[in-house]
């Protein structure tokens, strides 16, 4: 048993030095760079990157962009967050429409509860704090984590999360999804990248249910 010990200890050693040298994320009013996201279900299975269990989103400072993979193709939502306006891009048949559309505003946010556990996780290269949270959509608790550091505007998923979640859960349509930062990457993009492209017709969100319903009849 004693021999056990010391050969586990160097390796125990090791480790710890390693974490204590992980690079930390220093507090940041704002955030320009990517961030990419697995997304799991028990639906949704592992693949490629273009597939439906990513979600890639790029920032800059206030403006968002988000791009996630449906079944009707590749959605882009971008927002601006100090106006609060959004938009989804979407291709839909030959035309391109940048649809008109609010902020998500969660129903339930301040049912959303923050604990500190006081342990951290080595999450795409940076310790993340974990935390018990409360979700009350599934009136239940997990353990989720987040960098504290970046601010927690530039994802939706979480009401008044403290910090950016790198892994987390929601519930929706009473259906878990796990989502887990794969990589991040602090770079600066150009901002037409947050811009509407010229070939998009704006138009609102009921007209496109209009068109969508005609396309479908």
């Amino acid at each position: 048993m004693k021999n056990l010990i010391l050969a586990l200890s160097p390796l125990v050693i090791l480790s710890l030095i390693s974490f204590s040298c992980t690079p930390k994320l220093h507090e940041m009013d704002s955030f320009e760079g990517q961030l990419v996201y697995r997304i799991q279900s028990n639906r949704i299975q592992l693949g490629d990157p273009d597939s439906l269990d990513y979600q890639i989103i790029y920032a800059k400072d206030s403006l968002l962009r988000i791009e996630n993979f449906t079944p009707l193709g590749k959605q882009v939502y971008i927002k601006h967050l100090n106006k609060n306006k959004a938009y989804i891009l979407m291709e839909f048949g030959d035309n391109k429409y940048a649809i008109q559309t609010i902020p998500d505003e969660h129903p339930n946010a301040e049912g959303y509860f923050y604990q500190p556990t006081k342990k951290k996780k080595l999450i795409a290269g940076f310790q993340a704090e974990e935390m018990q949270v409360f979700v009350p959509d599934a009136d239940s608790s997990m353990l989720m984590y987040f960098y504290t550091a970046i601010p927690q505007k530039y994802t939706e998923a979480l009401p008044n999360a403290p910090g950016l979640p790198v892994k987390y859960t929601i519930y929706s349509n009473d259906e878990f999804f796990w989502y887990e930062l794969e990589s991040i990457r602090f770079e600066q993009f150009h901002i037409d990248l947050f811009g509407i492209p010229s070939d998009f017709e704006k138009i609102s969100m009921e007209k496109f249910v209009e068109l969508f319903n005609q396309q479908n009849d």
